[in-house]
């Protein structure tokens, strides 16, 4: 079955979307919003990045969030339906330890200062040594809601790269996640040989520093609000409620990836903690199951 075959949602959106009463609307919205190839702005915008974040699954088959660094240029588009990006200057290589010709990845690029993001999902067409070539299968644009104004200076100690691992957040783990104002999320699900439409989502949360909660368990509570009403990352949860949530220690220089499970709270059931009441229709509980932190793992740092 060809892609423009495939349908735009896979059951777990589309159990969201009715749930919220959205699903009719989105029937109409999707095919029309959601594209198999990239607009000319979309190309233009891809190719003026210096970072993009991308989610793929791991040799283990688990999601997991990272970004990928280059000069302006080492992301270009030959093709509406195709972008090859330099992957020489990123975080160790990755790419060559994980990625497979015919693996589902999806990225998000965002511009911190127009407060611009675009959506990919796409599959891997070419590795080399030097790039990593994927093909579209659903580009879209995302609002600019909940984007944090940031400018960015060189990390001259990137590339000085170490990690540490552990099962456990420690103090300065936590005080991290709740000063944030940024953080991404991978998710993905077994698409099946019927959809062939995307099998991994990469998102973007934000909010006012301190938007990411945590409660006396060490879980970590982020109120999900009205965005898109796609609910790509909350279908795939309901399937897989496995991610990886990628913080940022924009003043150092260091990247914290988690890995966690995942659960939907709304505000009719689960939140029974006092510490865990909030204010949103739907809350987002992630328990953590593995801890990465990766040392001078930024390309670049935020300006003060």
């Amino acid at each position: 079955m060809s892609n423009e075959q495939a349908p735009t949602w896979h059951q777990g959106e589309l159990t969201m979307q009715k749930r919220v009463g959205t699903d009719k609307r989105m029937a109409d919205i999707g095919p029309r919003f959601i594209r198999d190839f990239m607009p000319e702005q979309h190309r233009d915008y891809f190719a003026n990045l210096f970072m993009i974040f991308i989610g793929y699954t791991d040799r283990h088959s688990q999601p997991s969030a990272s970004v990928l660094f280059g000069e302006l240029g080492f992301i270009h588009s030959p093709s509406d339906t195709s972008l090859v990006i330099n992957t020489q200057n990123t975080m160790g290589d990755f790419i060559h330890q994980e990625l497979e010709v015919g693996d589902k990845v999806g990225l998000v690029g965002v511009e911190f200062d127009t407060k611009r993001r675009n959506r990919l999902n796409a599959v891997v067409a070419d590795i080399s040594q030097k790039n990593i070539t994927i093909n579209v299968l659903q580009s879209f644009g995302n609002c600019p809601k909940y984007i944090q104004d940031k400018t960015f200076k060189t990390n001259v100690a990137y590339g000085d790269f170490s990690t540490t691992t552990r099962s456990v957040l420690d103090a300065t783990d936590k005080q991290l996640i709740t000063q944030a104002d940024t953080f991404f999320i991978a998710s993905s699900f077994d698409d099946g040989e019927a959809l062939r439409n995307r099998g991994v989502d990469m998102s973007h949360r934000g909010g006012e520093a301190g938007f990411v909660k945590m409660n006396d368990k060490g879980q970590l509570l982020v109120e999900d609000y009205y965005g898109n009403g796609f609910f790509n990352t909350m279908g795939n949860l309901l399937h897989n409620p496995i991610a990886s949530l990628l913080f940022f220690d924009w003043q150092n220089g260091h990247l914290l990836q988690l890995t966690v499970s995942s659960e939907i709270l709304w505000d009719d059931n689960g939140k029974t903690d006092s510490n865990e009441k909030t204010n949103a229709e739907r809350t987002l509980r992630f328990t953590p199951l593995k801890v990465d932190i990766l040392h001078n793992g930024l390309a670049y740092l935020q300006k003060d």
